[in-house]
């Protein structure tokens, strides 16, 4: 019931005022649990609340909670310096209004580290807009991609276009440290980077709303309206970048699924009681073979794709995305490129891991230079085909500093992950909950 009703709030809301954290620890960094935002709480216990305004498209309302002023410039300067390397990827027609807020998660929040582990933050879409697409089917778009699209009239906009928000007690290295990257720290601009793309849309809806812990199905997001006497189910809704995703094993695409999959409200109409009516009705119907058969697959490894519009529907164009993971790992799976494939190449910010102890421009490096600066030619592929409007040429905002002790031109990223373990006891899991 709990869980339902968490889908519910989903598909009415989805990802309104709710930020994706992460922990880390002595051995991982991961997301683990939705933490609510009240703004005006963030206000009013607040320091300073700042717009920028550089040469810049993102737009950073920031709000910074604790006492140490450079740490607060540091935290401000990353979520720009962000911003600038995709503003110099994207062509916007109207601005990225972030909300960005940097504090201390265990006296604000009660989120105290435990057995080692800490609350580090997260980000995500700060608003989702249903639209009909071209197809004919509806499907959620964040505001973010809404607003670089040519309509007459435009839907009514939420304040803000992501919300980002991390714990001042990680153990950060910032851009313009004195001292080299740690092999304890996190760069901030790499993770900052990494949630913001996540926040211009690159995000799965397909996930197991009815069973968070042991997913045994998956779906797209539940459409539930509540009404006076019980529930109305509309059908389960994609996102704009589960458009694109195919079987790479035929070509298929997966929307071929969801509409199977949506036959239920045809067959058994769209009224129910009680949410538990809904589920044991759902549980026990021919499309609910199709969304457990989602699940085995999302757990194959390179089993499903995102296809370009560029690709001619050659399958080898497709970027492979992560299905490695068994269990079903909700955000990591699906929501993030294939490790293996991607870890040592210049697509290699979108993979679910990231070593600590390396920067931005380690990265970088290792990945071979890439003219195209962090965001990859496959990430380009990405957000172009989902709409947004690619520049042809990167100018770098900054150049990121490489820690040269530690990257070699040979040096590689292991994409094993008990290697990872071994070599590098910290490193990143991008693990995008919804």
């Amino acid at each position: 019931m709990i869980n339902f009703i968490k889908s519910i709030i989903i598909s009415i809301a989805f990802f309104i005022i709710i930020i994706f954290p992460y922990k880390t620890s002595s051995s991982s960094l991961e997301f683990h649990k939705k933490i609510s935002i009240n703004r005006d709480d963030f206000v009013k216990r607040s320091l300073k609340s700042k717009r920028t305004s550089l040469n810049n498209n993102f737009q950073i309302i920031f709000t910074c909670g604790i006492d140490d002023k450079k740490l607060c410039d540091n935290a401000q300067k990353g979520f720009e310096s962000a911003g600038q390397i995709i503003t110099s990827t994207i062509s916007f027609k109207n601005p990225i209004i972030v909300n960005a807020s940097f504090y201390d998660f265990c006296k604000t929040d009660n989120q105290c580290s435990n057995d080692n582990e800490i609350v580090a933050g997260g980000a995500s879409p700060a608003k989702i807009i249903t639209l009909t697409d071209n197809d004919g089917i509806k499907r959620n778009y964040p505001q973010a991609l809404v607003k670089q699209l040519q309509f007459e009239r435009y839907p009514d906009f939420g304040p803000f276009d992501i919300s980002a928000k991390f714990n001042s007690e990680v153990n950060y290295w910032f851009e313009g440290d004195n001292s080299p990257i740690k092999s304890d720290q996190t760069d901030f601009i790499l993770i900052v980077l990494h949630e913001f793309i996540h926040g211009l849309g690159f995000v799965s809806s397909w996930n197991d709303f009815f069973n968070f812990i042991n997913p045994q199905e998956l779906t797209p997001v539940p459409s539930v309206a509540i009404i006076n006497s019980g529930i109305s189910f509309n059908g389960f809704i994609e996102n704009i970048f589960d458009k694109y995703l195919i079987f790479l094993s035929s070509g298929d695409s997966i929307t071929n699924i969801t509409t199977k999959i949506n036959t239920i409200v045809k067959e058994k109409g769209n009224f129910y009681q009680s949410p538990e009516n809904f589920i044991i009705t759902f549980k026990s119907s021919t499309q609910y073979q199709q969304s457990q058969m989602m699940l085995e697959i999302a757990t194959t490894p390179f089993s499903l794709g995102f296809l370009p519009n560029n690709a001619a529907n050659n399958l080898s164009n497709a970027i492979i995305l992560e299905t490695t993971l068994n269990p079903f790992k909700t955000g990591s799976s699906l929501g993030h490129v294939d490790l293996k494939t991607y870890a040592n190449t210049s697509d290699f910010l979108m993979t679910y891991i990231q070593n600590s102890g390396m920067t931005l421009g380690d990265y970088i490096s290792i990945s071979g230079n890439y003219t195209g600066g962090p965001i990859g030619p496959k990430l380009r592929q990405v957000l172009g085909t989902m709409g947004y409007d690619i520049k042809e040429s990167y100018f770098s905002p900054f150049i990121p500093s490489v820690s040269l002790k530690k990257v070699s031109a040979t040096t590689k990223i292991s994409n094993n992950l008990d290697s990872i373990i071994i070599i590098l006891p910290i490193f990143l899991i991008f693990n995008f909950i919804i």
